[in-house]
């Protein structure tokens, strides 16, 4: 009986530190879109407890597109934000709150940009998130990986 309970105890610590270890995936989905047409990026979040701050550095092909607004979910409704897009292909994207959110499979944020209208070739592209970090509402860093897909943007024909 004793070692039945240590097992449970072992295998339970080692799912709990695997979710610790990997954290969270932020994930942005591909998207085609022509020239001209505005698009919206969602930055989708797998699962996460207690989020409460999220800074991200991202770069876009300013060339190509052009940066509008972005727009809170509702599950992060509750978080301040700031979008500091004053250098053209440089976003940064700073949300605070005293109380962190959760849930799964969300965007923490949709990111709004025209497509510029006088792209005459097919074009494949990605946002780059060059920086990241996430914190808990114990201020605790949650860590976390990226899966970026393609945008492919085509000419308006």
């Amino acid at each position: 009986m004793k070692i039945k309970f240590k097992l449970i105890i072992i295998c339970l610590t080692i799912l709990y530190l695997s979710n610790v270890c990997f954290g969270v995936e932020l994930h942005i989905p591909k998207k085609e879109v022509r020239a001209g047409e505005i698009i919206s990026i969602p930055l989708i979040i797998d699962k996460v407890e207690n989020l409460a701050g999220v800074k991200l550095v991202l770069k876009y092909d300013k060339r190509l597109m052009i940066f509008k607004k972005g727009k809170k979910s509702p599950q992060t409704a509750s978080l301040m934000h700031i979008i500091n897009d004053k250098i053209p292909g440089r976003l940064i994207l700073l949300m605070a709150g005293a109380k962190g959110v959760k849930g799964e499979n969300f965007p923490i944020i949709t990111l709004i940009f025209q497509i510029k209208r006088d792209i005459t070739e097919r074009h494949n592209t990605k946002l780059e998130i060059t920086e990241i970090q996430m914190m808990s509402d114990k201020l605790k860093e949650i860590k976390s990986s990226l899966k970026i897909e393609p945008l492919i943007i085509n000419p308006d024909l």
